[in-house]
């Protein structure tokens, strides 16, 4: 973003009574013996600029970038970290379908909202549903070994989420979202139980090439609100 920078020229005497009347910070550019030349980002009434520059300001997106020393990370503050454990469980954020997901949850899960998230795996995708500001979260896996991962990574990232080894018919609610990042032979077989489970919005990825993904399409029946393709793969996005 580009903003005006004002340079200013005053006697010193004069630059201070500035100082202690407009009671505001001031960029000091140099200083000599009789005078101070300073810089505002707005002009100042009655007062005549000796020069006037564009300046691109850096916002701290930008500026400020993780930093990794040696085992440690140092992150911005913006930035919602999630600590995955590299055990057995599918999920580490590195697969174009998680990767699809967690960018989909981002533009589409609301503060507030209950997330169930179906074939869990190390529980990356619930743990990130949490960070993003889900009041609750409820994780599932048929695979014991996943329901372990996701237990200990819940753990190493401090929140409070529900792993638990289940089915979707076992599950008798109906959630804000649902997020499901399966295969189209297990989409096959659990999708009606799956379309009740949420009430507003419902993610779904592990879809690969448009084959797969026009035969999903004619099995959910209605048109999806948003379709995102990455490598190949694909994560489809539809209303309750």
């Amino acid at each position: 973003m580009l903003y005006k920078k004002y340079i200013y020229k005053l006697s010193t005497e004069d630059f201070y009574d500035f100082i202690v009347e407009h009671k505001e910070g001031v960029e000091i550019l140099s200083e000599g013996e009789s005078f101070v030349e300073f810089a505002l980002y707005r002009p100042l009434e009655g007062l005549e600029p000796i020069g006037v520059l564009e300046v691109e300001v850096i916002p701290p997106e930008r500026a400020f970038k993780p930093v990794k020393v040696k085992s440690l990370m140092v992150l911005p503050s913006w930035l919602k970290p999630v600590v995955i454990r590299q055990g057995c469980a599918f999920g580490t954020g590195l697969h174009p379908t998680t990767r699809l997901c967690l960018e989909l949850l981002q533009d589409f899960l609301k503060e507030g909202w209950s997330v169930l998230d179906v074939g869990t795996g190390t529980g990356i995708l619930a743990l990130a549903s949490k960070k993003l500001g889900a009041k609750r979260v409820l994780a599932i896996d048929v695979d014991p070994q996943a329901i372990e991962e996701c237990q200990h990574n819940k753990e190493e990232n401090c929140v409070d989420i529900e792993c638990l080894k289940a089915e979707p018919k076992d599950i008798k609610e109906s959630f804000d979202l649902l997020v499901a990042n399966l295969e189209l032979r297990i989409f096959k077989k659990e999708l009606d139980n799956l379309l009740k489970l949420f009430n507003k919005i419902a993610i779904f990825s592990g879809i690969y090439g448009k084959e797969e993904l026009l035969e999903f399409i004619k099995l959910l029946q209605r048109k999806p609100l948003k379709v995102k393709r990455l490598e190949g793969w694909y994560g489809i996005v539809i209303k309750a």
